[in-house]
């Protein structure tokens, strides 16, 4: 499957855990492995004007964003550690592909030291 199919599927998957009424979604996603663990960090939200409520992405969202990752961008030799993704209500969106070690997962391993 090409990436865009597989950008299209997560967005149908992560509108199925939206609430109707919404005019901007954002969503902070990060696997990355580490200490021999994988690390499963995310953080979705709807906005209404200023208005921010959590979003709770389902599993098959999940399984999108983790198939994204196995499917390295086209140019990349290693797959992404973490992303930012915008979507507005009309239909607008925007994938953000980072690597390296992702901030939620670096604070992890920061508190993890000690």
């Amino acid at each position: 499957m090409d990436m865009i199919k597989l950008q299209e599927q997560f967005i149908e998957e992560l509108l199925e855990s939206t609430p109707e009424d919404w005019e901007r979604i954002e969503v902070h996603y990060e696997r990355y492995a580490w200490s021999g663990e994988t690390s499963e960090i995310y953080i979705a939200n709807s906005f209404v004007g200023s208005e921010k409520t959590d979003l709770d992405l389902t599993i098959e969202a999940l399984e999108g964003l983790q198939a994204l990752q196995d499917h390295p961008p086209q140019g990349q030799a290693e797959p992404w550690t973490w992303l930012k993704f915008v979507l507005d209500d009309s239909g607008r969106y925007h994938f953000d592909y980072q690597y390296g070690v992702p901030p939620l997962v670096a604070r992890e391993m920061a508190a993890q030291k000690g």
